[in-house]
């Protein structure tokens, strides 16, 4: 046991080397370096090749000896000085050296061996290794000549431009290779995404029958042509919505954004290019309306975009025919409406309508009810008058000046001063809505808009999105411990002015906390109010007083019993109770007068 201890273990350098020297001793080894020293010394002949040999560079580098003495050679046939020629050079032909596998990747060019090379290979028999004349043929100076070398079987210098179009040849292969696993991949998933709607032949028909339908009803009219005044046929006839006539006759007029002279007329083949317009990318109602509607090659709906259609509503409802004898309330009208649509359909917050906002709201909807509806109030959605009459009142109401525009002391009155000073002044630092149009610190009527919707219904992912905005006093997306104590402490003083108990800060962070549940710890995201069922009960804690004690003072059951029982939204309760108390106090001026 103690010898078998004490054995030398040999080092791992010390063994490569004895390896290294062994495949160094190889004849064919040996061969191999004389043949690549005998192509070295033939190009530096002035790139002569066909030179002799240099025996004394292998010398210096071998040595004369080392070619004759070291291991004996099995495959001499009679002598055994005899030494085996090697096959027509190839590296990877050579005996297994370390660096072998890695110089077998990039053949190189062999060169001419001679007669003797030719002899010794009969002798020693057929070489099943790779022989580079297959694929470098010798070059030549006429075309006679290289065919006797190449039937002399002597290899010459290679040409470089087999393995060049080999290599094209394979780039190609994989090319085609790519593409075809690229179509696999296509139609093993197949598209998903349609922007514009899903193509079909169906519609295509569909839209052939409406222009068939038209072309009937055209052939009816004098000329051929229509006016504004009989275009709603050829509307109804193609089963487009009604109120979609003027915005259709105005693309009908090149664009003509006011379609307002009555002589002007609508030929077929007008229709016809300008629906085929409308359809050829656009294959569902809701693209069709943006391409339609939109103004200067936009993919989205602006403000402006609205303002011929609502004018056509205001023109040609039977629920608004009384405004006939009232032109100055059209414009107030139509900006309420228009400002409703985006309050409710923009989910972006840039004043920008785009396909998937129409795909995702109901306002086609609500459009295409219009003419099968008289009754204008009766399409609370957007269109009702009676909502526009409240909410341009109780602007009225603040506007003392009546300039259109009000400021902080004209907000501070609504709802009989129930909003905090720090809530009204996030709301006039334009934080929320900003309207370019009006001086810093300043409400607009469209603004005052989306305030009054939004503070009334506090249920809606808009209103939702309003208020949060309006806390989120540092901007990072959270409502912290800090701000919720900073705009409670406004609603606690004024409690105290009207000598209400009421509960500390501390245990109205932890009650409201406990109401909404957040996912992080001390903090309130924007998702955890649009989860919670009770968001309108928190945001009233920090911003309206009235509705705060209102929630705070509540019947349990009678609170669950109005949630059960309601079927319209606090919007719609809202305006219809203040559009009987406006009623009744313009009575009784009339009563009085």
């Amino acid at each position: 046991m103690a010898m078998v201890d004490a054995m030398p273990v040999p080092d791992s350098r010390q063994k490569v080397d004895e390896l290294f020297l062994f495949w160094l001793s190889e004849p064919s080894t040996q061969e191999m370096l004389r043949n690549e020293l005998t192509k070295v010394c033939r190009y530096g002949n002035d790139g002569v090749s066909g030179g002799g040999e240099s025996p004394s560079i292998l010398d210096s580098l071998v040595g004369p000896s080392a070619v004759t003495t070291s291991v004996p050679r099995s495959s001499s046939p009679n002598n055994s000085n005899y030494r085996t020629p090697s096959p027509p050079l190839h590296l990877s032909n050579s005996p297994k050296s370390p660096r072998a596998k890695r110089r077998a990747k990039s053949p190189r060019r062999s060169l001419k061996y001679g007669a003797s090379s030719s002899a010794a290979t009969e002798k020693t028999g057929p070489s099943t290794a790779f022989d580079d004349t297959d694929y470098f043929p010798t070059p030549s100076t006429s075309e006679p000549d290289a065919r006797k070398t190449e039937k002399a079987g002597a290899p010459g210098r290679a040409d470089t431009s087999a393995i060049l179009k080999d290599t094209e040849q394979q780039k190609a292969r994989r090319a085609r290779s790519a593409k075809s696993a690229k179509l696999t991949r296509s139609e093993v998933i197949p598209r998903f995404f349609f922007p514009n709607g899903r193509a079909g032949e169906a519609r295509e028909e569909s839209i052939d029958g409406q222009l068939e339908a038209a072309a009937n009803v055209f052939q009816e009219q004098p000329n051929g042509e229509v006016t504004m005044a009989d275009f709603h046929l050829i509307v109804k006839a193609m089963g487009l919505p009604l109120y979609w006539k003027a915005t259709l006759f105005s693309a009908c007029q090149d664009g003509d954004p006011t379609p307002t002279d009555t002589a002007a007329t609508v030929s077929l083949p007008g229709l016809r290019k300008t629906w085929q317009r409308v359809t050829r990318h656009c294959h569902d109602e809701p693209a069709r309306f943006v391409k339609l509607m939109a103004t200067e090659g936009r993919s989205y709906l602006t403000e402006s975009d609205f303002e011929l259609l609502m004018q056509d509503i205001v023109d040609t409802h039977p629920g608004l025919a009384f405004l006939a004898t009232a032109p100055e309330f059209h414009a107030r009208y139509i900006e309420t409406v228009i400002s409703r649509i985006f309050y409710s359909v923009d989910r972006s917050w840039n004043n920008r309508i785009t396909v998937s906002d129409l795909r995702r709201s109901n306002f086609l909807q609500i459009l295409r009810s219009l003419e099968e509806e008289s009754d204008i109030n009766a399409v609370t959605d957007y269109f009702s008058y009676e909502h526009f009459y409240v909410i341009y009142c109780k602007f009225w109401e603040l506007d003392t000046d009546h300039d259109l525009v009000i400021g902080e002391q004209d907000l501070s009155r609504h709802a009989d001063h129930a909003l905090t000073p720090l809530v009204i002044q996030r709301i006039m630092s334009g934080i929320v809505t900003r309207d370019k149009t009006v001086p810093a610190g300043k409400l607009s009527y469209k603004d005052f808009i989306w305030f009054l919707l939004s503070e009334e219904d506090k249920t809606t992912q808009r209103s939702i999105e309003y208020w949060f905005r309006c806390l989120d006093v540092d901007g990072d997306g959270v409502l912290s411990l800090y701000e919720l104590q900073l705009f409670y402490e406004e609603v606690l003083q004024r409690l105290r002015e009207l000598s209400i108990e009421c509960l500390s800060v501390e245990n109205t962070v932890c009650q409201v906390l406990d109401m909404v549940n957040p996912r992080l710890k001390n903090c309130i995201s924007l998702g955890d109010l649009k989860a919670c069922k009770l968001t309108p009960a928190f945001l009233n804690t920090f911003i309206n007083v009235e509705k705060y004690l209102e929630f705070e003072q509540r019947d349990p059951v009678t609170m669950a019993r109005d949630d059960v029982e309601t079927l319209c939204s606090e919007w719609d309760r809202y305006a219809a109770d203040q559009y009987e108390i406006l009623l009744a106090e313009e009575a009784g001026e009339n009563d009085t007068r």
